[in-house]
C-alpha cells in the first residue's frame, strides 16, 4: 500500500498546486466568475492539506512500522494496517479519475474563448435580450460615455426607448473582430463574451462597428474602437450603430470576459 499512499501524496498536493496556480496567475477567471475564487482558494487549500496529511501518516507508518518490527510485533501492526487501508482507500481508478483535471490543465494551454466560439451560439447584437432590463439604481452605476464597456452600452440601450436617443454619444469601446456574411464590407463586430457563473453559460454581445477598413481587420484580434452612435439597423433590427472614427489593434486585456 506504500506506493498508493505516495500516489494519493503526489496527487492531491498537485491538485492544491494546480487551482493555486491558475488562481495566482488570473488564468482561472477564463472558466469561471470571480466571485468563485474564495472559494477556490479553501478547495485549494484542503487538497494540499489532505496531501501533507497523507505524507505524515504515511512518514509515521513508516517509523512505527520500524518501531513495531525491532519488538517483534510486526503481524498485529501489520493486520491493523491492512485492515484500515481496506476500509477508507481510495481505489486506483478513483485516484486516476482525480488526476484528470491536473494532466488536462498541463497538457491545454489556458485561453479564452474567442470568435471560433461565436459560430455555434446566438450573438445579442444591439439589445442584450438574455438579461433583465436594468432598474434605475443599476443605471446609475454604470460609468459615463466614454468609460462604458459593451456590456454597459447594450444595458442603456435595453432600457431606452428610443435608439436614436443615442445618436452623437462617444463611445470607446475595446473587444475582439467577430464578422460573418450578414456583415457589409465596411462591418464588423466588437465583441466580448459575457459570464455570468462559468464558461460553458458564456454568450457573446457586440457592438456593430462601421469603419471603411474593415475588411483589414483578421477575425479574433483584439482591437479598441473610438466614435460616435448613429442610429440604424442590422440584420433587419433597428440598433445604435458605432460609426467609428480610429480603430486600433491591441493586446487581448487580461481579463477578456465581461461579468454579468
Amino acid at each position: 500500500m506504500r506506493l498508493k499512499t505516495i500516489a494519493k501524496v503526489i496527487l492531491f498536493l498537485s491538485l492544491g498546486l494546480f487551482l493555486a496556480s491558475r488562481l495566482s496567475n488570473g488564468t482561472l477567471s477564463f472558466y469561471i466568475h470571480p466571485r468563485f475564487n474564495p472559494l477556490t482558494a479553501v478547495t485549494a487549500f484542503i487538497f494540499l492539506l489532505v496531501g501533507l496529511i497523507y505524507a505524515y501518516q504515511h512518514r509515521q507508518t513508516i517509523l512505527h512500522g520500524a518501531a513495531a518490527h525491532d519488538h517483534d510485533h510486526d503481524h498485529h501492526d501489520h493486520a491493523h494496517a491492512h485492515d484500515h487501508d481496506h476500509s477508507h482507500d481510495l481505489s486506483w481508478l478513483a485516484l486516476a479519475i482525480l488526476a484528470l483535471p491536473v494532466l488536462l490543465g498541463v497538457m491545454v494551454q489556458p485561453k479564452p474563448l474567442g470568435a471560433a466560439a461565436l459560430q455555434n451560439r446566438e450573438i445579442n447584437t444591439g439589445l442584450l435580450a438574455s438579461a433583465p432590463a436594468p432598474s434605475g439604481s443599476q443605471l446609475a452605476v454604470i460609468p459615463t460615455a466614454g468609460e462604458r464597456n459593451i456590456l454597459d452600452w447594450l444595458y442603456l440601450f435595453r432600457a431606452s426607448p428610443d435608439m436614436a436617443a443615442f445618436n452623437g454619444q462617444p463611445v470607446h469601446v475595446i473587444g475582439f473582430v467577430y464578422r460573418d456574411d450578414r456583415f457589409a464590407a465596411d462591418e464588423f463586430m466588437v465583441s466580448r463574451f459575457t459570464v455570468s457563473c462559468c464558461v460553458a453559460d458564456a454568450a457573446p454581445i457586440g457592438l456593430i462597428v462601421r469603419w471603411p477598413d474593415a475588411p483589414e481587420l483578421a477575425a479574433d484580434q483584439w482591437v479598441e474602437v473610438t466614435g460616435t452612435f448613429l442610429a440604424g439597423a442590422f440584420n433587419g433590427n433597428e440598433m445604435p450603430l458605432l460609426i467609428a472614427d480610429e480603430v486600433v489593434i491591441t493586446e487581448a486585456p487580461a481579463q477578456p470576459y465581461l461579468y454579468q
